[in-house]
């Protein structure tokens, strides 16, 4: 069986087996130029900076509400870095062969959970125990969550395993995604390149019993990860969000904070890809046909983010109870209401005006437009949610003996030392993966060579399209 797709390209302009083995082989475009170099300097000046943020946040601690900001940095990472590898995992397992070219940069995010993972445990110190008040008021008052009769610090260990366990999964499919290219670089490298590739490549020859357990591998190691993400999102969007605010009770939430993470890995990839066609050399390689496909993902996903958002929030409009009222207050028409309207037009209604025009969304200028306003509202929306959260604690022991929030919280407004872990540590996250793309490219070489091998490019009326053989 053989399907058709649409690509823009003449035939004669796809990259021939030459082009990709000097690619590998390292014969200059994977080396970071002056331009790039200079960009991964700046990103690691930034790093430093975020970790001087969070040392100082530290010494000027004034509470437990100064860590909000620092809390929805890790979310919008976790969302962003997060979400990314799904693009390489679910149209892989639907077949699709457009994906093929941008399954690298999207597992790339993986990589990004493990120095998430790291950079949780600093939270940890400062997130509230089950039991915060019962040395005044006893041992059976507890935190409401969904940890029962759990220890008081379950959800400060169960987090960081579940996070590390995303992490190791993450890396390892990352890493098994890559081993094909891997082998290539020691055949064809030179350097310290080569001498890594033999390493890493684990006595990969290609054989058909080491093409079958890779796809094995891929495989499960995919499964793996689309289950962690999911339980990640679960656990954290509860425990750091939902616990910390008195009658907030919403089952939806964490499915609304999951879809926020698919469509944010959408455009994360998205922007990926222009970036390696604007500066990395990939015009050969991805274009105009991954464009249009993760726009029309993208347009999806963030469709399906306002039908999680209104989902959760109309059970909350007509219940209209005390502790349904506050809890509206406090995340939409209270101290937070011109963060939540801007999050409403810059993660739904200005990318869905952009994105439903067929000529914009069949572009490869217009969905990386739309991926930078969803990413930048979707940090808004992190620091709406998890800002308000952490203000939102009660210190006072009458207010714990209350499932109701009756003091609102002022809005909370970031210093200095939040600026410089909000933009330090994004930067540390991206610094990652330039530093990876160092040793293997951006585009999975050996993928595309598989397409090359069940892919024809045709004539069809007045278009040029690809063929593309079912071979299983």
């Amino acid at each position: 069986m053989a399907t058709t797709s649409l690509i823009t390209d003449a035939p004669d302009h796809r990259p021939s087996n030459i082009e990709s083995t000097a690619l590998l082989a390292g014969d200059g475009r994977t080396v970071a130029g002056t331009g790039l170099k200079r960009f991964m300097w700046l990103l690691a000046a930034l790093s430093v900076i975020g970790f001087v943020g969070i040392v100082f946040r530290f010494i000027n601690d004034d509470g437990r509400q100064d860590w909000g900001f620092y809390a929805a940095t890790l979310a919008w990472m976790l969302t962003i870095f997060g979400g990314a590898p799904m693009v390489a995992i679910a149209p892989a397992l639907a077949k699709a062969d457009w994906v093929r070219p941008v399954a690298r940069i999207a597992s790339l995010g993986a990589i990004v959970t493990a120095i998430i993972a790291l950079l949780m445990i600093p939270l940890l110190f400062k997130f509230p125990a089950l039991t915060q008040f019962s040395e005044v008021l006893g041992d059976d008052v507890r935190r409401r969550s969904i940890w029962f009769d759990s220890p008081s610090y379950a959800p400060h260990f169960w987090n960081f395993l579940i996070l590390l366990t995303l992490a190791l999964v993450g890396i390892a499919m990352a890493y098994v995604m890559a081993i094909p290219d891997f082998a290539a670089i020691r055949d064809h490298g030179t350097g310290w390149k080569q001498r890594w590739g033999k390493k890493l490549a684990r006595g990969f020859y290609g054989r058909p019993q080491q093409w079958d357990w890779l796809k094995m591998r891929i495989g499960i190691t995919g499964a793996l990860y689309f289950a962690m993400l999911l339980y990640t999102n679960f656990t954290f969007s509860l425990d750091f969000a939902v616990s910390l605010v008195p009658g907030w009770k919403d089952s939806l939430f964490p499915f609304y904070h999951t879809i926020s993470t698919f469509q944010a890995g959408i455009a994360f990839t998205i922007i990926g890809v222009w970036a390696a066609r604007r500066w990395g050399g990939m015009n050969k390689y991805v274009g105009h046909e991954q464009m249009w496909s993760l726009g029309k993902f993208m347009l999806a996903t963030t469709l399906l983010w306002f039908y999680f958002f209104y989902s959760s929030f109309i059970v909350f409009w007509y219940g209209r109870s005390d502790s349904d009222s506050a809890t509206i207050k406090l995340l939409v028409s209270g101290p937070y209401i011109y963060l939540f309207w801007t999050v409403f037009f810059l993660v739904f209604i200005i990318p869905w005006w952009i994105m439903i025009w067929n000529k914009v969304r069949d572009s490869v200028w217009g969905p990386p437009i739309a991926a930078f306003i969803i990413l930048f509202g979707l940090f808004l929306d992190r620091i709406r949610i998890y800002v308000a959260s952490w203000s939102a604690v009660p210190d006072d022991l009458e207010l714990a003996k209350t499932s109701i929030l009756q003091d609102m919280p002022n809005t909370m407004w970031p210093d200095v030392f939040d600026v410089f872990i909000m933009v330090g540590l994004p930067a540390l996250g991206l610094l990652s993966i330039l530093l990876v793309t160092r040793l293997v490219p951006l585009v999975s070489l050996w993928e595309i060579q598989q397409s090359r091998l069940i892919t024809k490019p045709v004539r069809f009326l007045r278009s040029h399209v690809q063929l593309v053989g079912k071979p299983d």
